[in-house]
């Protein structure tokens, strides 16, 4: 069996040949396709700030709960894998079952940036409480304010919202497979596993929140 160290290597260098094809996929479809950049700079900002990300998320390891081995977590890397990739390289190389145009990447283009301001909105309201990881942390503090107002779990908004803007782009069939049956439920268990962990947690007061919210989309679910 490998070793930890071993297996963080493969799994960072794993990691930054997915980084390499994205931005090459991004580059492939720069003629005819505004989502181009998006892919471009998303590779750009993990090549350079991933080293940051890891080491912030392993910063804090005093917890009261964590699911076992983030499992879940696990769960959702797929649906981005098929969204990603498969979205570009449909769009490079199948035969327009879609339709293609202009408006519709400009639609993605707004989509993509609403993700991006929710996420960065979601991760700023969290701050030092931000974590890769399903946790509750000894100092944990239930955050009610910022986009946590309207809905429980806003970063896996964004995550939805950037898998349809993609797709939407890329006018991909495997992307909005990939958001409806790998994203979606992964994202949905994930709440699950969360909701958990704040209930154990906080008891009451989470109680009290999640009857004044919605959990993914204001005022339906």
């Amino acid at each position: 069996m490998m070793n930890k160290p071993y297996l963080r290597v493969a799994l960072i260098a794993v990691a930054y040949l997915l980084i390499i094809a994205m931005a090459y996929l991004g580059y492939a479809t720069r003629k005819g396709n505004l989502t181009d950049w998006f892919l471009i700079l998303t590779a750009l900002a993990y090549g350079f700030g991933g080293p940051y990300l890891v080491r912030s998320t392993l910063k804090k390891e005093s917890l009261i709960q964590r699911e076992n081995q983030d499992r879940s977590l696990w769960l959702i890397i797929p649906g981005f894998l098929f969204v990603f990739y498969a979205s570009p390289i449909e769009y490079i190389y199948a035969l327009n079952r879609l339709p293609r145009s202009t408006g519709m990447q400009i639609a993605a283009l707004v989509l993509l940036f609403m993700s991006i301001t929710l996420f960065s909105w979601a991760r700023i309201t969290l701050g030092d409480f931000y974590s890769g990881r399903a946790r509750v942390t000894d100092d944990h503090v239930l955050i009610q304010r910022g986009p946590y107002r309207f809905i429980r779990h806003p970063a896996y908004a964004a995550y939805l919202i950037m898998g349809v803007g993609i797709t939407i782009g890329y006018s991909s069939w495997f992307g909005l497979a990939a958001t409806l049956f790998i994203m979606l439920p992964a994202l949905v268990y994930r709440i699950h596993v969360e909701e958990e962990l704040l209930f154990a947690g906080f008891g009451d007061d989470f109680l009290q929140y999640s009857q004044k919210t919605r959990r993914l989309i204001p005022y339906i679910w």
